[in-house]
């Protein structure tokens, strides 16, 4: 085997692409790989993300040098055994209950007229095969499927749906797959299953991971139930799609559930009723640090949009780094304090006031018990962060309190706030001590937001896998404008095309906060906090860890230029 190609996808995270075409052999060793580097729990990994023929490793820098990590998978990788020598394998076959055709699979009809065959010729050839996980990504739980028999391959919808069902079985070219979410979709809808692909409470959260084999198993609408155990996971004995294959047997689905106060943080009872919303200004979430470790199943980040503003606002209310706060975006909230509290509100510049009567940012500010927070709205950026001592307390899901709008859970019941809403506050010091703490150890400039306006931005980066010189030139030169349609997942640029239309396509792989992505029309989009894990686009660049919170500051109509770097210049 070649060494793998390694690319740096920002300044925290590597990429080694072992090939560029879609084997199980290859996909074995990307598996292989990447579950020994996780078995080293190395300092500063944070997590080691698997896809179809290449791996990420997600670290911080101030702990673990890049270049350590590059020597290390290469070694690894060298001393991996060739797939077909291996002992044990960790994937099992998941058989999933589906009911073909009807209002379940209101396409079947037209593909079966497409490809002029009967119902049951397609159900059965669609049914016979088993199908290799090769990752997990783009939505939590979604899985890249192969092993399709082409000869029922399906062009995609003219026109997307807007909206897809959960469960939804689908073909597109010749991939087949299953929608985890209701979402908007252009597949072939022939049937649904009502197997959760995924749920935050469950551990592991997503029903397949990669290196599993699904077997859609067709049933009459009659055996349908929406409950977790219409999928099972067996043992695979071999056959002639998978000679000389052995999976080892594991846990039935249900024994692998656990209870939902095992996966789902509940509050200790040392909280306290702390904020009633009367206002909730405009998309005002509950934010931590982030969720780690769940990218291999989807999960994003979905941390905090500008990681600095909110860890300033911690800091300022002698919080732990980590302590969930309150993000808003053009609008701040009114709230009225159910105890007494200390605040700090950062970030996007606004005007704050307490009963009516101005106060500062970027300080701490005491609230006694009834009185009213009003956040204006910004004057300038785009976001900003409510931090109160002690910390806001919604349960800890995956690891995180941090919202994941596109997933509903997480944060406040999984939503932004709303009028009636009551946040709940952690122990917290008395307010002397709060500001007897700040005057001792002053804050660090560098955790200020650059105050910015409508004009230009410039956002530093480092070139990423599919960068060509030509791409980067134009990058470094043009000027682009945030779209109106940008949010957290991504900003969405207008501007002169990095690419020719229809060149941006690539197997697909990792992508981090900060990749810029290039679309089929040729033009960039930054991800953000909320963006996908994997993507099947062009990544031409990424912006660096301390640029990154100035990223998520940018508002619509704000005009964005680039700054390439190279990677010792970081």
């Amino acid at each position: 085997m070649d060494k793998p190609e390694f690319h740096f996808l920002g300044d925290s995270a590597i990429l080694a692409t072992f090939s560029r075409t879609i084997s199980e052999e290859i996909n074995d060793l990307v598996l292989w790989v990447s579950a020994t580097l996780e078995g080293m729990c190395l300092p500063g990994v944070s997590e080691v993300q698997p896809a179809y023929s290449s791996l990420c490793v997600h670290f911080d820098p101030s702990q673990i040098r890049g270049s350590y990590l590059v020597d290390l998978i290469e070694r690894i990788a060298e001393k991996a055994k060739p797939p077909e020598d291996q002992t044990g394998r960790p994937g099992q076959v998941v058989e999933i209950q589906v009911v073909y055709g009807g209002e379940n699979g209101p396409d079947l009809d037209w593909a079966c007229n497409h490809l002029g065959i009967p119902r049951e010729e397609l159900i059965r050839r669609h049914s016979e095969r088993l199908y290799r996980v090769f990752m997990v990504g783009f939505t939590p739980g979604f899985p890249y499927l192969g092993g399709m028999d082409e000869t029922i391959a399906l062009p995609r919808l003219p026109e997307p749906r807007k909206l897809v069902p959960a469960g939804s079985v689908g073909i597109a070219g010749k991939q087949t797959g299953i929608y985890p979410w209701d979402s908007p979709g252009g597949w072939r809808i022939i049937g649904r299953t009502s197997a959760e692909l995924f749920s935050p409470y469950r551990d592991p959260p997503s029903l397949l991971k990669p290196g599993d084999y699904v077997r859609f198993v067709p049933v009459s609408g009659n055996e349908w139930f929406p409950a977790h155990g219409n999928a099972e996971r067996t043992g695979l004995l071999p056959d002639k799609d998978t000679p000389g294959r052995h999976l080892p047997r594991g846990p039935e689905l249900t024994g692998s559930l656990r209870t939902e106060a095992s996966v789902l943080g509940r509050l200790t009872g040392t909280e306290l009723p702390g904020l009633a919303i009367e206002d909730p200004g405009f998309l005002s979430l509950v934010v931590d640090r982030g969720r780690f470790g769940y990218r291999k199943y989807g999960v994003p980040v979905a941390g905090a949009t500008d990681s600095r503003s909110f860890a300033l606002a911690n800091l300022l209310c002698q919080n732990d780094p980590g302590d969930a706060a309150i993000e808003f975006t053009l609008k701040g909230p009114s709230m009225v304090a159910l105890t007494d509290l200390t605040v700090a509100i950062t970030g996007a510049p606004c005007e704050v006031t307490v009963d009516g009567r101005p106060v500062p940012q970027n300080a701490p500010v005491f609230l006694r018990k009834g009185s009213k927070l009003q956040v204006g709205t910004v004057r300038a950026a785009c976001r900003g962060y409510i931090a109160v001592s002690g910390g806001i307390r919604v349960p800890v899901v995956l690891g995180s309190r941090s919202t994941y709008l596109r997933g509903k859970f997480g944060g406040f019941e999984g939503r932004h706030l709303k009028s009636g809403d009551t946040l709940c506050v952690g122990p917290a010091p008395e307010h002397v001590y709060v500001t007897r703490s700040n005057r001792a150890t002053p804050v660090p400039q560098h955790l200020f937001i650059e105050r910015l306006t409508l004009g230009e931005t410039i956002l530093r980066v480092l070139p990423g896998p599919e960068a060509t010189p030509k791409s980067l030139e134009i990058l470094s030169k043009a000027t682009y404008t945030v779209r109106p349609d940008s949010d957290r997942m991504g900003l969405r640029l207008e501007g002169p095309a990095v690419f020719d239309a229809g060149a941006t396509d690539i197997l697909s792989s990792p992508v981090v906060p900060g990749t810029i992505q290039v679309a089929s029309d040729g033009r960039p989009m930054l991800l953000l906090a909320d963006g996908q894990t994997t993507g099947g686009y062009a990544r031409i660049a990424t912006v660096i860890s301390r640029d990154l919170p100035l990223a998520g500051q940018v508002r619509a109509g704000a005009k964005i230029r680039f700054k390439v770097l190279n990677p010792w210049q970081r």
